[in-house]
């Protein structure tokens, strides 16, 4: 037999939460749930910023090389009267581009 309590089961009604999310955060559980969302956020951050570090250093290097290879090609080229304007337009469209590329 029913008890007198017991409410009939209404399916088009939606189904009721007992507290908001704001709520559910000062719980223990929800407070747990925030953190660990934290820190998820905090470690793909230090992720991306050590790996633009990374990303940064190598291009510094590579930068530095090119300088590197223009002037020591233009000094030998130079010296064996081999360096024609071609060369020359190559090598400054070459330190234009590393000089004034903008991030």
């Amino acid at each position: 037999m029913p008890d007198e309590t017991d409410e009939p089961i209404d399916d088009n009604e939606e189904d009721v939460y007992p507290y908001s999310v704001f709520e559910y955060l000062d719980t223990e559980k929800g407070h747990q749930v925030a953190t660990r969302v934290l820190d998820i956020i905090d470690e793909v951050k230090k992720a991306t910023i050590a790996q633009k570090a990374s990303y940064a250093r190598l291009e510094k290097w590579l930068q530095i090389g090119i300088i590197g290879v223009v002037i020591v090609a233009s000094t030998v080229l130079t010296l064996y009267d081999k360096f024609s304007p071609t060369i020359g337009m190559l090598f400054g469209t070459l330190l234009g581009y590393v000089f004034g590329k903008r991030k």
